[in-house]
């Protein structure tokens, strides 16, 4: 209440200003031009001042000082501009009438911008616990898609600067076309306007940290992985002169190593149905590792399975949901912060993805949200946490960290859905029709 006090008395004594610098515009021209102080006032005022004589009182013509702004009205929208200005119905427009319809619609602006920073913010402890792991979560999530970015960006042959590049877009790109489409912060009340990443400057540090550490770790990783499984699992006693693997070598150490052949499998999870990769023995999954037909695999092809594995394994996908379920948990908290209509702030989540679709376009490959879970599963999310707040406004119960849990359990069940059954939940358009 003392911020809100002290806002409108602010207003009222910018608007006292401006009249001051009206009634001094019957002063010399060459005074008002070397007081530099009430310098914006006058330039804004002066359309007013050029228009009528100095007097408040009298009436002044409205389509000229829309003219002299740079604004063209048509004789219907300067009638009904006087209209909106003439609030003591007398027929004419003042200065003054100018002044209290600026005043009017600054202090309306204001006081709205101070409702909206209460929206979604922590009453108590227990809802403050809700509001710092969101927080603590969208950092994370800038993390893992930055990473997943900077990978899919070295699979391009993308350099340094490159992949530091797309890791950023994927870390941050969604938030940005958030806050393009709904705003982020008001020149009023909440300090400097621009994306989150131009002021936050943690998200952009952990963006880029994330992605020049994927740089040099991941290489380093699945070139160790790939040497482990020639020498350790396979046995360098049984690769080809040339440091490939046989056929015979490759089925021997699926069958003497489990773990190999789950992970072979899940290398080519993504490139085959589910039912297809069950039936397929050491035998087969051989021949299709095999890309070049020359009987051996070479290590290329293994570290890229190793790659790949990765990827599609069970923990990047964990990873990958825990990502989703904050991403859609954050854009819904900033929408709904922007009091942005219910509606617009479900879809919030969908748009939260568009990092993704970035760094697909970027890289050449098929955009993964238009054909996995990615959207759907963050937008159901967003919804969820959107009805819920809905009923909270008609006075049940269902606090933030409740709204925050229930959003994120959506998220994760769909995606937990899609793994259990290897399958989107959403079908492509013509996908049954294909297979009939």
């Amino acid at each position: 209440m003392n911020n809100l006090s002290i806002t409108l008395r602010r207003c009222r004594l910018a608007s006292s200003r401006r009249l001051s610098s009206s009634s001094s515009a019957k002063g010399s021209e060459s005074k008002a031009a070397t007081t530099n102080a009430t310098a914006p006032l006058r330039t804004e005022i002066s359309p007013l001042s050029n228009a009528s004589s100095a007097r408040r009182d009298e009436p002044v013509d409205v389509g000229e000082v829309a003219k002299r702004l740079g604004i063209r009205l048509t004789q219907c929208e300067t009638e009904l501009l006087k209209t909106k200005l003439d609030v003591d119905k007398d027929g004419k427009v003042t200065c003054l009438d100018f002044t209290l319809a600026s005043k009017r619609s600054l202090e309306d602006r204001t006081i709205r911008e101070l409702c909206l920073q209460v929206i979604e913010q922590p009453a108590n402890r227990f809802a403050d616990y809700g509001s710092s792991f969101v927080k603590w979560m969208n950092l994370v999530g800038v993390a893992l898609f930055s990473v997943a970015g900077t990978q899919v960006a070295g699979d391009a042959d993308f350099n340094v600067i490159g992949c530091t590049l797309v890791g950023c877009i994927a870390g941050l790109g969604g938030r940005t076309v958030n806050n393009l489409l709904y705003g982020n912060s008001s020149p009023l009340t909440r300090g400097l306007p621009g994306v989150f990443w131009t002021r936050d400057r943690l998200s952009l540090g952990v963006a880029i940290a994330s992605s020049l550490v994927t740089f040099i770790v991941w290489p380093l990783y699945t070139a160790g992985m790939s040497d482990h499984i020639f020498h350790n699992v396979i046995g360098k006693s049984e690769l080809e002169d040339d440091g490939s693997v046989g056929e015979e070598a490759f089925v021997a150490a699926c069958e003497r190593d489990a773990d190999f052949e789950q992970a072979m499998r899940m290398g080519i999870k993504k490139k085959v149905s589910a039912k297809e990769l069950d039936s397929m023995s050491a035998r087969d999954l051989f021949n299709y590792i095999d890309l070049d037909n020359s009987g051996t695999i070479c290590a290329e092809e293994v570290t890229t399975l190793i790659q790949d594995r990765v990827r599609h394994g069970v923990e990047m996908y964990a990873i990958d949901t825990l990502a989703l379920a904050t991403n859609a948990v954050t854009a819904v908290h900033g929408a709904i912060s922007m009091g942005i209509h219910p509606l617009v702030a479900a879809t919030s989540g969908i748009t939260m993805s568009l990092g993704s679709i970035f760094r697909d376009l970027f890289c050449g490959r098929d955009l993964v949200v238009a054909s996995e879970s990615y959207a759907f599963a963050t937008g159901a999310g967003s919804t969820v946490y959107v009805i819920t707040r809905e009923m909270a406004l008609r006075g049940i119960a269902v606090i933030a960290p409740i709204r925050i849990s229930l959003a994120i359990a959506t998220t994760i069940g769909i995606r937990y859905w899609e793994y259990v059954n290897g399958e989107p939940l959403l079908s492509p358009m013509h996908a049954k029709h294909a297979k009939s």
